[in-house]
């Protein structure tokens, strides 16, 4: 049972989008269906291979190469490289939000950092002046001149507590953070970061958009309602939705260990799974059809309503096996009907393994 649930959830996940409130109730043939399926597959490798060589991307990837080889001179650091690892550790923050952790023995202070940091190739360093924000000028891949600027205008911390067994440490983790990236005054990256964090370091409110060009990937999360927690999130290109998931999630407690209710929908471009799971309506033989309801769609057209039908697998036990079910009552296995798109992601995960 929990394994469905969970695989029916991952299953949400990977398919997510924006919503579109008016899917027409025209069923597609399975042609037409196969069709679009297809179509999304193909278009999956050019979404993934144009975010990895985006500009935004590339950009990050040059101010980053600039952070390497800071020296350490008679066992205490240099001016230039103390500078060189508190841009590092500014990147660091931008780039990976609350991945960036910084330990409370030595607490990090926006203002501390604060400045105008420009690249002297002479020297192989920045140079430092005064400002109220932080800004780092560089040279972006194939200039001769600091075109590039990276600018932190907002970085806020709190405090958290990390407890395993008896060991407790203190670390300060990003709550705010606003800041760009711009090449010849153009902006590739643009970051709009702000999160409730509770005293263990748990997120209970998000709010974040990231711009890098030309997508853009916003995430909405809410845990502070007592037994309800919702997330909206999406990746989309010059406002064209691409990916993402509409998620509303009822509690049977206030400890929200055990879900009762799931509604919303997930998509990638075409291809959308929405419904609902209703794990009050769980009976006693499990059957899934009791307390799943959803539909799969493409093109914002019905393809068919996913039921469970149950199997013998190849070890000779029965378990439920998701199907579509089209409007003539025929039925179609889910995972093959969404193999192209299975196989794609295989794909291009071996790729980067390679």
């Amino acid at each position: 049972m929990k394994k469905l649930l969970a695989a029916s959830i991952f299953g949400l996940i990977i398919l997510s989008g924006c919503q579109n409130d008016d899917e027409k109730n025209v069923d597609l043939t399975t042609e037409e269906a196969s069709a679009a399926i297809n179509s999304a597959a193909d278009q999956l490798g050019d979404d993934i291979i144009s975010i990895v060589e985006s500009e935004g991307l590339n950009a990050l990837m040059d101010l980053s190469i600039l952070m390497e080889g800071s020296d350490v001179i008679g066992g205490r650091m240099s001016e230039g490289a103390w500078t060189k690892e508190r841009v590092n550790l500014m990147i660091q923050y931008f780039v990976n939000g609350p991945a960036a952790r910084t330990n409370n023995d030595d607490p990090t202070s926006f203002d501390d950092i604060k400045g105008l940091y420009e690249w002297n190739p002479e020297l192989q360093d920045f140079e430092k002046e005064e400002s109220e924000f932080f800004i780092v000028k560089f040279p972006a891949a194939g200039s001769e001149t600091n075109n590039a600027e990276l600018k932190i205008s907002d970085l806020q911390f709190v405090t958290v507590t990390d407890t395993d067994d008896d060991f407790v440490s203190e670390y300060e983790i990003p709550s705010v953070i606003i800041g760009y990236l711009k090449i010849d005054g153009e902006t590739l990256v643009e970051l709009d970061f702000e999160v409730n964090w509770s005293s263990t370091g748990d997120p209970e409110k998000a709010d974040i958009t990231l711009f890098i060009s030309p997508f853009t990937f916003d995430l909405n999360f809410d845990d502070t309602f007592e037994k309800s927690s919702s997330l909206l999130a999406s990746v989309s290109i010059d406002n064209e939705p691409i990916v993402g998931i509409d998620l509303d999630v009822e509690y049977e407690s206030a400890d929200k260990e055990e879900p009762l209710l799931l509604e919303g929908f997930v998509q990638y471009r075409g291809i959308k799974i929405l419904g609902s799971i209703d794990m009050r309506e769980v009976g006693p033989s499990g059957n899934p059809n009791d307390y799943f309801d959803l539909a799969l769609y493409a093109d914002d057209s019905k393809v068919g309503d996913i039921v469970f039908v149950l199997e013998e697998d190849d070890n000779g036990s029965d378990d439920y096996v998701p199907y579509v079910q089209y409007a003539d009552g025929t039925q179609e296995n889910l995972e093959e009907i969404l193999a192209p798109v299975f196989e794609e992601i295989e794909s291009i995960l071996s790729e980067f393994e390679d």
